[in-house]
Parts: C-alpha cells; structure tokens; sequence
C-alpha cells in the first residue's frame, strides 16, 4: 500500500510537522537566504563552485551541497567562511513573533 504524501502550505507548516521550534524554522529560513545570496555572488564574480571551495580550503561538493539547499548540512561556521571570502556582510535579526 503507498503512503499518503502530504502537502504542506508554507515552510513553516513542515518544519512543524517535524517538530521544529519556531527558532529552528527561523535558522532555516535564514540560512537559506544567505545561501543564495552568496550563490548569486559567486557567480557575479565568475567563481565556479570548484574555484570558491579552493579559496575556503574545501571541496566543491561542500560548495553543491549549501548550494542545493542541503541547510542541515551546512555549519554556521561554514556559511561564515564563505561569506568572508566572497566579501558578504552576515546579518541576524531575531525572528518577529
């Protein structure tokens, strides 16, 4: 028998049905934001993924990964370092209740 296969509204409905706090669907939500700003400029400086994971001594699956989305697979302190790097300003704002 094939389960049934929910669909969910909003980011925040699934993050709940998986038991997430408010704040842990919030560190998502950002993350997600940073990431592809930092996409965006990577490519607005012509950098390949390969090309960035070299300036951040990593690997550019690493790259792919926070690319693609992959947020729980990502470290803060990674974002952190890439941002560096491609000279992106990191801002935290507490989420509004």
């Amino acid at each position: 028998m094939k389960a049934k296969t929910e669909k969910y509204k909003t980011a925040e409905e699934f993050g709940r049905s998986l038991g997430l706090s408010t704040v842990e669907i919030e560190l998502i939500r950002q993350k997600k934001k940073l990431i592809k700003k930092m996409r965006k400029v990577r490519e607005q400086k012509g950098l390949s993924q390969a090309a960035l994971a070299d300036m951040v001594d990593s690997k550019q699956p690493a790259i792919a990964r926070m690319e693609s989305g992959q947020v729980s697979e990502v470290s803060l302190d990674f974002l952190c370092k890439v941002a560096m790097v491609l000279e992106v300003s990191i801002t935290i704002r507490p989420h509004a209740a």
